[in-house]
């Protein structure tokens, strides 16, 4: 297990690039918490890949205590629209 603080060890802007897609894909009404599109976000933007794993403070009680229950992890959606969030 790890957690955003060791995360930052390998990459400083972990956090800043994982709330920037957390809000994009919210915005998009897609799930934020899907752990496989934010490493494939962060790894497709040139930074360090975080692991397999969700560090243990991966969604915060920030987030919970403002976004709608119902937010279910899948892993189908296209890694094309994910491109996209990347985009200018």
């Amino acid at each position: 297990m790890s957690t955003f603080a060791e995360l930052m060890q390998q990459n400083p802007n972990i956090r800043e690039q994982y709330d920037t897609w957390r809000t994009q894909r919210a915005e998009k009404s897609q799930d934020p918490t899907d752990w496989d599109e934010c490493r494939a976000f962060v790894t497709y933007i040139g930074a360090p890949d975080p692991g397999n794993r969700p560090p243990d403070d991966f969604v915060g009680e920030d987030w919970k205590a403002h976004t709608p229950s119902g937010w279910r992890a899948t892993a189908t959606e296209p890694h094309r629209r994910l491109l996209t969030l990347a985009s200018p």
